[in-house]
């Protein structure tokens, strides 16, 4: 009725965002999760997927946390023992330490 009232660039822009609006908004139908119901069986196989990747990503972790742990000993010890070669005196440095090799049974 008070379309000759309105300039034609306000509809157009009015129509855009209304197709603009609807077109954002269609695609996001079903993405928030399945559109049935699981049954009991498939609830019961979520629940102990979710259990058995919680497991694991714990077991990641301990092992993770053991490594940290192995390496600021190690550093640790590469420490003092540089501490200790720099307190003893020149001429009196430790000799290398070697593998022991093992005995082998005489016959």
């Amino acid at each position: 009725m008070l379309h000759w009232l309105v300039p034609r660039s306000a509809l157009l822009m009015r129509r855009l965002a209304v197709l603009l609006l609807a077109v954002a908004l269609l695609p996001a139908c079903g993405l928030k999760g399945p559109l049935y119901l699981p049954t009991p069986q498939q609830e019961k196989e979520m629940a102990e997927r979710k259990k058995r990747l919680e497991e694991r990503e714990q077991r990641e972790k301990q092992q993770q946390q053991l490594q940290e742990q192995q390496q600021q000993q190690q550093q640790q010890q590469q420490q003092q023992g540089d501490a200790s070669k720099r307190e003893s005196p020149p001429g009196q440095q430790e000799p290398p330490q070697q593998a022991q090799q093992p005995q082998q049974p005489q016959q």
